[in-house]
């Protein structure tokens, strides 16, 4: 084990409470007039003695390992020729003295400088430089394991409470979904309990608005960008017309770079480059339109009057992020609309999971064929052979990335 890598940091204000003085064990000690022929006899009284401290006047002055000393006493001779002499005769002249006062992650931090000795032979006590008692390497490691362990279960707590609150901020743009449109589907599938993906959909005049998004980073950093991102398509909304997605996807690009700090490369004021890929939507239910904006993120279109899904076009321009320009103008798109036309769009963590018997990404061009081998079906039906192929392709493999897909027929 290394010892070494042992997360410091992660330790709970408990950790920073819990001395030294709490690893404490009574044990026999011996002075530098003991001979050896006491040492083996207190070996041979107290088995679980791993180590003997050697103590005058009340200090520390060394400590002797078992296994050294029970080694070198078994050699031929060695009975006889130093069973009456002194202990300091198989002593380490340098054990690790610590303090008793010393926080838990002090005696951590004096066990890993000292290397593996102190783990096997333990660790001398001492309060006011008098020798208290000694201190078990595998305490430490027992006492540290177990703090970790209940900091490891008030994270997860608080992660899985997070994700309630982040179900909670997409939820109504579920229940939006379901009331205005007859057939559709959603999976919203974060790689960890919460996530960096996001979506809203509104109903606005004359139509619909969807915004879908992939955050930086998945877990907790990406669940704080989709909040950020979030409070930005708020304020984007409160400007921009809905029937503008690349304003809005401007607007938005400007409130996270404002927000983060990262408006001006060269006086950027934090060290983050985060931001997102989105694609804003907006179905004109008058004229029959699908109008949408691409930040490095697009779907698929598959019209009734066609067998082929036609991929949508989108800027390989990323919103928010440090190299993307506070004014960059993103493309607006526009097609025309039929009764029963299908529309998907999907998070990268769908495209890019690794699996298959090559080891490689599932791809576009997967999803593109599956929905034209299925487009009779609805959208529910779709989305489980979406999955089902998903599932499938990733085999054994770890997921990569969060995960979500969206699609409606209008």
């Amino acid at each position: 084990m290394d010892y070494a890598a042992q997360p410091l940091s992660t330790f709970t204000a408990r950790s920073r409470q819990l001395t030294a003085r709490a690893l404490c064990i009574d044990v026999p000690f011996v002075t530098p007039e003991s001979d050896n022929l006491t040492v083996m006899d207190l070996f041979n009284q107290h088995a679980s003695l791993i180590s003997l401290p050697v103590v005058e006047g009340h200090r520390p002055f060394g400590m002797i390992n078992r296994h050294i000393f029970l080694s070198q006493m078994s050699r031929p001779f060695f009975r006889e020729l130093y069973d009456r002499k002194s202990c300091i005769a198989f002593m380490d002249k340098f054990p690790l003295v610590i303090d008793a006062e010393s926080t838990l992650e002090a005696v951590t931090q004096q066990m890993v400088a000292s290397g593996d000795k102190s783990v096997t032979d333990g660790f001398i006590l001492t309060s006011a430089d008098r020798y208290i008692g000694m201190g078990l390497g595998i305490d430490v490691i027992k006492t540290v394991s177990d703090l970790q362990a209940q900091q490891h279960h008030q994270i997860m707590q608080s992660i899985e409470y997070a994700r309630v609150i982040q179900e909670a901020m997409l939820d109504q743009s579920q229940q939006t979904l379901a009331a205005e449109l007859k057939d559709w589907c959603l999976t919203w599938q974060p790689r960890d309990c919460v996530g960096g993906d996001f979506y809203a959909f509104h109903q606005v005049d004359r139509g619909w608005l969807l915004l879908m998004a992939d955050c930086t980073g998945h877990g907790v950093p990406g669940a704080f960008m989709t909040v950020i991102l979030s409070s930005a398509l708020e304020k984007a909304l409160a400007h921009c017309p809905p029937d503008q997605p690349q304003q809005l996807l401007a607007h938005i690009n400007h409130s996270i770079k404002q927000t983060l700090g990262q408006l001006n490369q060269s006086q950027q004021t934090s060290l983050s480059n985060d931001g997102c890929d989105a694609m804003a939507v907006f179905i004109d239910s008058d004229r029959q339109r699908l109008i949408w904006s691409g930040a490095r993120l697009s779907g698929f279109l598959l019209s009734t009057v066609s067998e082929e899904a036609i991929a949508l076009s989108c800027d390989r321009m990323g919103i928010g992020y440090t190299d993307t320009p506070p004014d960059y103008c993103w493309t607006r798109h526009e097609l025309p609309l039929k009764g029963q036309d299908m529309f998907f769009t999907f998070t990268d963590g769908l495209t890019d999971q690794i699996g298959g018997e090559r080891n490689i990404m599932f791809g576009k061009r997967r999803i593109q064929t599956l929905l034209q081998q299925h487009r009779t079906q609805s959208m529910p039906e779709i989305a489980q052979a979406v999955m089902d192929a998903y599932l499938g392709w990733q085999g054994s493999q770890p997921r990569r990335d969060d995960m979500t897909f969206l699609g409606c027929r209008f």
